[in-house]
Formats: C-alpha cells, sequence, structure tokens
C-alpha cells in the first residue's frame, strides 16, 4: 500500500476515534495531525525519506560555511504537496539543496531532497519558495528556492541567497571561503523582474516614477545601512498605490 493510502486510512481513523475538535487553530491542528500520521504509518516508510546521502567536500574556513545557517534546523516543508512538521532541515545554499534528517532512535544520515518535489520550506521563521521554470513569465532565468520576503495584494518580493567558492590555500592545506551573495526579485503580474536600483523600479512601474524618486530620497540612509528593510519597505509602498489605483 502507498504512503498515501496510508496516510488516507490513518486520517479517516483517527478522526473517528478522536473527532478532532476546534480548540486550537487551524495551522496547530493541521500541524498536530500531520504528526500524528508520521507516527503511524512511521518515519522510515514516508516519501519524503528520499534521496542521496549529503556530503561536504569543500572543508571551510572558520567561519565561514555554505549553507543559510550551519545547523539543521527544526522547520516544515511541504514536498510532493504533503506537509511535514517539525523535521530537520538544512539549507544548502551553494548546490540550492534542501538536506533532510530524520530525527529519532535510527538516526540516518542526512540527505538531499530532490528539489524538483520540494514545494516550500520553512526554516528559521523564513519561508522558501521553489520557483519552477514554468511559472509564469519572467524578464530573467528565474529558478530554484527564493525566500518569500514580503507577499502583497499585487506586488511580492522574493530573495535569491547564493555563495560563490573561492578557494584558499594555507599553510595546513586548502579551504574554502564561502562569499554571501543577495539578488532581489519582484513579481507583479506573474513575471519576475531582477531589481537592483530605482531605474529597475522605475521601468516596471512607469506610471510611478515620481513616487519611486521621492521614497528614494526620503530612505537614502536605510538604503545604505539596510538594503533589505528598505527593499521590503519600497515594495510595500509601491503595493499600496497599485491598490489605491485600483479602487
Amino acid at each position: 500500500m502507498k504512503n498515501y493510502k496510508k496516510k488516507a486510512i490513518c486520517l479517516s481513523l483517527f478522526a473517528s476515534l478522536l473527532n478532532i475538535s476546534y480548540l486550537f487553530s487551524q495551522s496547530s491542528e493541521k500541524s498536530s495531525i500531520y504528526d500524528y500520521f508520521d507516527q503511524a504509518v512511521g518515519k522510515d516508510n514516508l516519501n519524503i525519506n528520499n534521496g542521496i546521502v549529503h556530503s561536504d567536500p569543500f572543508r571551510p574556513i572558520v567561519g565561514k560555511n555554505r549553507y543559510y545557517t550551519e545547523e539543521f534546523n527544526i522547520g516544515d516543508i511541504s514536498f510532493e504537496k504533503q506537509i511535514y512538521s517539525n523535521v530537520n532541515l538544512k539549507y544548502d545554499i551553494l548546490a540550492d539543496q534542501v538536506v533532510y534528517k530524520q530525527n529519532g532512535p535510527s538516526e540516518n544520515l542526512p540527505i538531499n531532497l530532490i528539489s524538483e518535489k520540494v514545494d516550500y520550506f520553512l526554516i528559521k521563521n523564513k519561508k522558501f519558495v521553489n520557483i519552477k521554470p514554468d511559472e509564469g513569465k519572467t524578464s530573467v532565468f528565474v529558478n530554484g528556492f527564493y525566500e518569500e520576503y514580503y507577499f502583497g495584494d499585487n506586488v511580492s518580493l522574493y530573495i535569491k541567497h547564493s555563495k560563490e567558492k573561492v578557494k584558499v590555500f594555507q599553510s595546513d592545506g586548502v579551504y574554502y571561503n564561502f562569499i554571501y551573495k543577495i539578488n532581489y526579485f519582484l513579481k507583479y503580474n506573474a513575471h519576475f523582474y531582477k531589481v537592483e536600483s530605482e531605474k529597475d523600479f522605475k521601468k516596471i512601474f512607469p506610471d510611478y516614477k515620481k513616487d519611486i524618486s521621492n521614497i528614494y530620497k526620503t530612505d537614502k540612509k536605510l538604503e545604505r545601512s539596510d538594503k533589505m528593510k528598505f527593499m521590503e519597505n519600497l515594495t510595500k509602498q509601491i503595493n499600496g498605490l497599485l491598490k489605491k489605483s485600483s479602487n
């Protein structure tokens, strides 16, 4: 019997025996129900246990690594449209790969999940979505995992985290430095646009050139000190302008 059929049977039995109540929020219920499924079906039989063993052949210099966070974090993941909650996850930015490690007594080795089957994952209170080539039209090549930094009614901001691997020769051998890079993308009218400057925003929103100029002038210090926060504020204000004009 396939895993999803086992989960369906577990759900039916679980609901009939316990008569699930609405004492908690809907999100909390979903999380607890999925946890119950995982325990009932057996961790080793879950679809998510499908991938190759993760390895890191590059010896990093002190304080540098290839990951979003070097340690595993407890998070949630949607894999083949099924949600797995409270699992060990790590985001390998260098390879743009989600690493999963089963917790519990079996202590399995960490594995690289098949990227095409990952819909999204959440770690450190951040949501990363898998944007695929056929997902809307793009002004640039957009593919892989992107942080959904701000989701608006009309326009949303996504961040692409990446790391560049640089070889470093030291007295005791070869090490690697990993240089962090961030790129910003807007999703507007099902299109993705890479945005780096005031000019980029004006090209996308020609009707709001004056407003965009004013925002850049007003928040010049924020742009220099905290580019990520500045981009979020700018996207929010543009979203507000679009919303106002549509009313």
